[in-house]
């Protein structure tokens, strides 16, 4: 039997639309063993119940693997929320079929795999490498991340599959617009390296994917906006959404995990999550 993991993730992160990721330390685990036929079984609350899409795992062990498998998965990640549990499905798969089927694929292996079946590499580097990564061509850059920040997520209860948050997103952008978010970019890098609160402030207000998506759920820009308030620096969708990722620091914490926890009323969670510095394993 062979067993892998891969954690969560939030892409994007504001201004860095399918370039930005960071690893969060939520994770999928698929065990794998050979069999007669292919199976598999979920388990756990944030289970996988079949439907119209497409099972990741499968799909990724059956990339990975030329003989049967009997798979089992555990996984901590909430779907369709943002999160990255498609990526983190397909890592998992990918390493545990590869594993059992005798292969030992690398960490780059679980990338170019995963960010083929993406069609985005964002989310699929930061499942196979894990940290905070920007992807740049076929290159993925590890980058710094401050010690000072905290993150909170908060998850609405209603999913938002990405196909269709991404059916609202212009076919072309003003010129403008693209200068200011590459400023934008530029601040949240160095905000995320540095710790300032005061830079990675000026990384708000994304225009090229979150406001396109504004009303595609009224409570995400609420959430987004009352982090703010309560003292966060920044405060994004996850990926195409509906959850919302805030960095804050120590002193800030508690008041912006109210003032969250508020915003939701019961009709979600938020979740105090860390960086996730392994990846793939």
């Amino acid at each position: 039997m062979a067993d892998a993991s891969a954690p969560a993730s939030s892409a994007n992160l504001g201004p860095g639309f399918d370039m930005l990721a960071l690893a969060l330390d939520q994770r999928c685990r698929v065990t794998a063993e050979i069999g007669d036929d292919w199976s598999i079984t979920h388990y756990g609350p944030e289970r996988y119940e079949g439907g119209n899409g497409e099972d990741a795992v499968l799909t990724a062990a059956q990339r990975m693997s030329s003989v049967p498998l009997v798979l089992e998965v555990r996984s901590e990640i909430p779907l369709s929320r943002g999160l990255g549990s498609s990526a983190a499905a397909l890592a998992a798969g990918a390493m545990a079929a590869g594993r059992a089927a005798g292969a030992d694929p690398s960490q780059h292996d679980v990338f170019r795999l995963v960010a083929d079946f993406e069609g985005h590499p964002d989310n699929a580097a930061a499942a196979a490498f894990g940290g905070l990564v920007a992807v740049s061509g076929p290159r993925v850059l590890d980058l710094d991340l401050s010690g000072r920040w905290r993150l909170l997520v908060g998850v609405p209860g209603d999913p938002l599959p990405t196909k269709d948050a991404r059916l609202v997103l212009p076919d072309q952008i003003d010129m403008a617009a693209v200068s200011r978010s590459l400023g934008r970019v530029v601040a949240l890098v160095e905000g995320l390296r540095t710790g300032d609160i005061d830079t990675l402030g000026a990384a708000g207000g994304d225009e090229l994917h979150e406001a396109p998506r504004a009303d595609l759920n009224p409570v995400v820009g609420r959430l987004a906006a009352c982090a703010i308030e309560a003292g966060a620096a920044h405060a994004a969708l996850s990926g195409s959404g509906p959850s919302v990722l805030a960095f804050t620091h120590e002193s800030r914490l508690k008041e912006v995990c109210s003032a969250m926890e508020a915003e939701i009323d019961g009709g979600g969670r938020v979740l105090a999550l860390s960086p996730d510095r392994l990846g793939v394993i």
